[in-house]
């Protein structure tokens, strides 16, 4: 596991005591002790930590439940165990570290402290003295409130405000799942609106308990409209990372699927588009590309899925009984049978073709009949990953097993040469990279290593290693990187030019990353990385660069 997930700390050690304490004081007294840290001798990878703005036992919460916890039906709604969440705080208040992970915390327990901790604040988040000006607010229309929501969120103390935006946009990511939680915004809403706002500091006398009550009703519209219109009320709602050239910040993770996703697609007309995904059980789920609702999702009755591409408006599938063709409506068109591992279009013949790989033999399917237009064996090798090579070379790379590489005609099939790596297993990933040269292949394998290719003298120019690196899944080329994703859940992205790491993308996935695409939101004007992985979620990244320009409409019937 990658040393950047290995262990989800809460707390920061001798910070004083948290829970009652002022966020301001809280806040100050962690940077203090993270400033004493980095100057010391002993310190390691503290420097971000100055950057957080908002108890870190939080920050780092929010990501844990992200991780752990969106599957969980009723997380903050139900109660956790008394005697747990109770030893968490006091670890807390002296200033112990909490390894989350490796204790195993329960996203339940973690969720009802973080109540607790807003609810024993010596003043509500959202301000007491600005009870009555949040509570007017739902006598206007939904503009005005929107309006006046910015205007009052904009007036808050600056470790409120930035506190409550980073809490509402984690409940944002809470309330996307809510079809497997059931944690809705109106529902969040209920839970958390009685801890973030009351009238006249602590809500302890029995009239106090009487206005409470008596407007819990109007602060649960309050909070349900925070985290419904997040992105009006708040200006940069989530800090983009830089990686080299491109800001990459995180969007959303998606649970809910009951298996390994395996494969995942972009499926688009000239109307609509949506990402469709396939897990090991044989189930497709579709999401709109834009909204990122789940719009179906069905058994295709194919057994185990292995991978899946697209042409156009139809989705090709492999799986371990056939190649099969599904149209945008979800209705399986053709199917052809054979088991079947590793699937690309490739543009030959003025179509594109899907070459299909398997045990010693590629299939290759027409697009535009729907029929197999040649098969090709390869005897004594098992092929694993296939991509095309595009401009002058005319080729199609096929990776196989023991570390080998074999070079086709994309026109005629015939082979053109082998190359032997230095892997000894499996080349499981093939993309081709082209960026002001004439372009490179990027090769993962089962060994651990990626070899940069030169497709005109078949040299390899670099091979490249990390101590965190895992069996590589998938390879992408996006701007001036190549984004690899490996079995140790991280997204690692690397310079084209210097095959330098620029960063790796490791807080949010917990398992194995199996595949991505790269898309152009239309709603949200703006380009996002998808990733399906073994932990049987979707994870979305939104990806700023000036090498990425907006993608023209697409046309119909190309």
């Amino acid at each position: 596991m990658s040393n950047n997930r290995a262990s989800i700390y809460g707390g920061l050690g001798s910070v004083g005591k948290i829970f009652g304490a002022p966020l301001l004081d809280v806040v100050m007294n962690q940077k203090s002790k993270t400033t004493s840290l980095n100057s010391s001798s002993s310190a390691t990878n503290n420097t971000t930590t100055e950057e957080i703005n908002i108890p870190l036992f939080l920050h780092n919460g929010f990501k844990y439940i992200i991780q752990h916890g969106l599957g969980i039906e009723g997380i903050f709604r139900i109660a956790g165990t008394k005697d747990k969440v109770k030893q968490l705080q006091m670890q807390l208040d002296k200033g112990e570290n909490i390894d989350y992970d490796a204790s195993k915390v329960d996203p339940v327990d973690l969720a009802d402290l973080m109540k607790i901790y807003f609810r024993e604040l010596p003043d509500c988040l959202l301000q007491a003295d600005q009870y009555d000006h949040f509570i007017s607010l739902l006598t206007l229309d939904r503009l005005g409130q929107i309006q006046k929501l910015r205007e009052l969120v904009a007036s808050l103390r600056p470790e409120n405000r930035e506190m409550l935006k980073q809490l509402v946009w984690f409940l944002g990511r809470i309330a996307i799942n809510s079809t497997v939680n059931k944690m809705s915004e109106e529902n969040l809403g209920l839970v958390w609106g009685p801890n973030l706002l009351w009238k006249g500091g602590k809500a302890v006398s029995t009239t106090d308990m009487m206005e409470l009550m008596a407007g819990a009703g109007k602060i649960k519209l309050i909070v349900t409209l925070l985290i419904e219109e997040q992105e009006h009320v708040f200006n940069n709602l989530n800090t983009p990372i830089t990686k080299g050239e491109m800001k990459v910040t995180f969007i959303n993770k998606i649970v809910g699927n009951k298996k390994t996703c395996q494969g995942i697609s972009i499926i688009e007309d000239g109307e609509s588009k949506s990402i469709w995904t396939a897990d090991s059980a044989g189930i497709i789920k579709v999401f709109n590309a834009d909204s990122y609702a789940t719009e179906r999702e069905w058994d295709s009755n194919l057994g185990r899925i292995h991978t899946m591409t697209s042409v156009r408006d139809h989705a090709w599938i492999a799986s371990s009984q056939s190649v099969s063709l599904w149209n945008k409506a979800g209705n399986l068109v053709k199917e052809f049978p054979g088991f079947h591992v590793s699937l690309t279009p490739v543009y030959s013949h003025g179509e594109h073709r899907i070459w299909a790989g398997t045990d010693q033999k590629i299939t290759i399917f027409s697009s535009n009949t729907l029929e197999v237009v040649q098969t090709i064996s390869i005897p004594g090798q098992f092929i694993v990953s296939i991509t095309e090579i595009f401009g002058e070379s005319n080729q199609v790379w096929v990776g196989a097993t023991g570390g080998q590489i074999i070079i086709f005609d994309k026109t005629t099939g015939e082979e053109i040469r082998k190359l032997e790596t230095p892997a000894k297993r499996n080349i499981t990933c093939l993309t081709f990279h082209k960026y002001m040269d004439k372009g490179k292949v990027w090769a993962g394998s089962e060994d651990k290593l990626i070899f940069v290719i030169d497709p005109f003298d078949y040299s390899i120019v670099q091979t490249i290693t990390h101590p965190d690196l895992l069996l590589i899944n998938t390879l992408k080329s996006i701007s001036k990187s190549v984004w690899s994703c490996s079995r140790d859940s991280s997204i690692r992205i690397w310079d084209s030019n210097s095959f330098d790491l620029l960063g790796s993308l490791d807080d949010y996935h917990t398992d194995a990353v199996i595949d991505a695409i790269l898309t152009y939101n239309n709603r949200k004007m703006r380009w996002e990385f998808w990733t399906a992985s073994f932990d049987k979620s979707v994870c979305i990244w939104s990806v700023s660069s000036e090498l990425l320009s907006q993608p023209p409409p697409p046309l119909l019937n190309v």
